[in-house]
């Protein structure tokens, strides 16, 4: 009956809105033409041709963050099953992007198609997996109801219920409630989060705390080389002192701007390399430096065509999929996100470099990271810019205690390792013996 409602509701209310926010962006601005298909519940031309090699074990990542976190967890999974069919799918083209730049092996990419019942039902009765695994919290009806009603063992994996999301769930707890009745295992994150997803009604003797695969995404890239290739990006060397301001939003790019001009009266030879969480808002961050009189900005795509930064001092890392590789030429980072109230965004990708990383009071989304760091002096919050630029100060004054620190936090890191190895095992056990055969 729940469900009943939930298409109805769908139907008459999500189907217009859905049509009105698509619609415009893939005739004004080409956006969602790469990935329009799949929300319709096509598969691409290069999908395996029937019958899939069994046992058929598909991933599902929403975005960005989940495809981090799941890069680790398929590997490993890979290790184990090196004869299954292996699948993947995204419901963004970012997130799409980075699953095909960070994992090997993959049979098969896809985009998870809307939650419509004709859609779904479409592209599962041509997967027809095995085992189906939810990456962090992705939890939709039909998709669900689908996938047990033909039979698929399915898994949420690095499980974590945000702050801003856990009061949201127990306002609509009996749904909710419905819906994990369908999962047969959870692997969370922490401790907190499995109190939670309990509290929202999964039963006690499916759910599991198994630590985040994201510790082990962060320490996967870490060389010298990489180190020598954003150097010459940039044209920046060890010498120079280096703010990378990462997954910065609307609101908060002004608000680093001002951090960063105040910070030039005490270091005048710092510079600012700032990474929009969303490329498209790049001409705000330059309206902010034109109306601040900041210097023209060097553009990190220039590079490719031979320009070089020279003396300026504002960098805009405007290519997709670099961030991780720019942290390591900072001296101090700031993670955005965090100055302004979207929960946050992942501080582990510095602090795998050794890099000391600053945030704002948002950080809900990414809760056991932030505690961690900050237990052990990694990490710094302040409650405003203002705070957040005397933080920043006293970490370039003093870079070897700075440099201490952030070797601290990547020594932590390494400690909190493996939880991708664990969760593989416990997901390759859920396939029956028969099913491998």
């Amino acid at each position: 009956m729940v469900r009943f409602f939930y298409n109805l509701l769908i139907h008459i209310i999500g189907a217009p809105i859905i049509l009105g926010y698509y619609a415009p962006k893939i005739l004004i601005s080409g956006k969602y033409n790469q990935s329009l298909g799949g929300k319709l519940g096509c598969l691409p031309d290069t999908f395996p041709a029937p019958p899939l090699t069994r046992p058929v074990v598909w991933f599902h990542a929403v975005s960005v963050g989940e495809a981090v976190a799941l890069a680790p967890l398929a590997r490993e999974f890979r290790k184990l099953a090196p004869g299954f069919t292996i699948i993947v799918s995204t419901g963004t083209e970012t997130g799409q992007a980075k699953a095909r730049a960070d994992m090997e092996g993959i049979d098969a990419f896809i985009y998870m198609p809307i939650d419509f019942p004709m859609l779904v039902n479409r592209v599962i009765e041509r997967i027809s997996p095995d085992l189906f695994v939810l990456m962090e919290t992705e939890i939709w009806p039909n998709l669900l109801h689908s996938l047990k009603s033909r039979g698929a063992t399915i898994a949420l994996a690095n499980g974590r219920i945000s702050d801003r999301s856990f009061p949201r769930y127990m306002k609509v707890r009996p749904l909710i409630s419905k819906m994990l009745d369908k999962i047969d295992v959870f692997l969370m994150v922490s401790e907190a989060d499995r109190e939670r997803i309990l509290k929202m009604g999964a039963s006690d003797e499916r759910v599991k705390v198994v630590g985040n695969t994201k510790f082990d995404a962060a320490l996967r890239n870490i060389s010298e080389d990489v180190l020598k290739e954003a150097r010459t990006s940039l044209d920046i060397n060890e010498h120079h002192k280096v703010l990378v301001a990462g997954s910065t939003h609307p609101g908060e790019h002004e608000l680093i701007l001002d951090c960063f001009q105040r910070l030039l009266d005490d270091f005048p030879e710092l510079i600012l390399a700032i990474a929009p969480r969303h490329i498209e808002t790049i001409p705000s961050i330059l309206t902010a430096i034109s109306e601040r009189k900041l210097k023209a900005p060097f553009f990190r795509s220039s590079k490719k065509s031979g320009e070089s930064r020279a003396s300026r001092n504002i960098v805009i890392l405007d290519t997709t999929g670099e961030l991780f590789k720019f942290y390591s030429v900072a001296t101090v980072v700031y993670v955005g996100g965090s100055l302004v109230p979207k929960g946050g965004q992942n501080i582990l990708e510095p602090v795998a470099w050794g890099k000391r990383v600053f945030f704002g009071p948002s950080m809900e989304d990414f809760r056991d990271a932030k505690d961690l760091l900050l237990n052990i002096g990694a990490a710094g919050q302040a409650k405003d810019v203002e705070e957040l630029r005397i933080l920043i100060s006293q970490a370039l004054k003093d870079l070897k205690h700075t440099t201490d620190l952030g070797r601290l936090g990547r020594d932590e890191l390494n400690k909190h390792s493996g939880s991708a190895k664990a969760t593989a095992r416990l997901l390759f056990d859920l396939i029956s013996p028969a099913k491998t055969v």
